[in-house]
């Protein structure tokens, strides 16, 4: 049987759907990695059109503006599902270490930047995800330094329902006299099977973070539904 398993593995047409495959599957990566490019690339573009809008909301009420809490959609249509977003920023700069982390959503256009698949609980400090599906999520962070400033770690986990981690994103600090922000982006594609789940978010850090400071304008996260039946209905 062996040698007979040897001769077929060595014939035409075995080393042929052998290597279609490995074809089919450096495609499929291939395919897999860009499409997790694009979509960060558009959630981070989203993120900061966002900044830039409340840049220039104050810069309009400190010129007396009346139309400084109206704000255009980015974009409409099938080309975009707001309801499928949800963008949520910071509001505490002080920087707690096992600590939930409080968030807020951005009034924007007519609502806010918390489309109707999700809601967020103000008392509990989660983002309550309706529906179940595959969803890109991803954290800025952006921290600076007031002073002189030690060198460590600022870690912010995101648990499920189960209190399970399904991200983890750490910003290594250096040690500054009042230099430029450290920033860092992580991402990651969650899956939740069932209806009805939720996000929380808790922060750590190693070593005492003397004058670091988390930036609220520019520290926020964000997820969108990449697969699931509702994607599938308004696609």
């Amino acid at each position: 049987m062996s040698a007979s398993t040897d001769v077929e593995s060595q014939s035409p047409a075995a080393r042929s759907r052998s290597r279609c495959l490995d074809i089919f599957l450096t495609v499929s990566v291939i395919a897999l990695f860009i499409m997790f490019a694009i979509a960060l690339a558009g959630s981070l573009w989203f993120a900061k059109h966002i900044e830039n809008e409340i840049n220039e909301r104050k810069s309009r009420e400190l010129d007396g503006s009346t139309d400084s809490l109206v704000a255009p959609l980015p974009m409409t249509g099938n080309a975009y599902k707001m309801q499928n977003f949800a963008y949520l920023r910071a509001i505490e700069s002080e920087l707690k270490s096992e600590n939930v982390m409080a968030w807020e959503s951005i009034p924007y256009g007519k609502g806010h930047t918390v489309g109707s698949l999700y809601s967020y609980d103000t008392n509990q400090k989660v983002l309550n995800v309706k529906k179940s599906g595959s969803y890109f999520l991803y954290v800025q962070l952006s921290l600076s330094c007031k002073a002189n400033c030690t060198p460590g770690q600022f870690t912010v986990s995101f648990y499920n329902l189960l209190n399970r981690k399904e991200l983890t994103c750490t910003v290594s600090l250096p040690d500054a006299i009042g230099d430029e922000p450290v920033s860092r982006t992580c991402w990651h594609v969650v899956t939740f099977p069932e209806n009805g789940n939720r996000l929380m978010a808790k922060s750590e850090f190693k070593h005492k973070l003397d004058n670091w400071t988390l930036q609220m304008n520019d520290s926020g996260f964000g997820m969108f539904l990449v697969d699931g039946a509702q994607a599938e209905h308004q696609s």
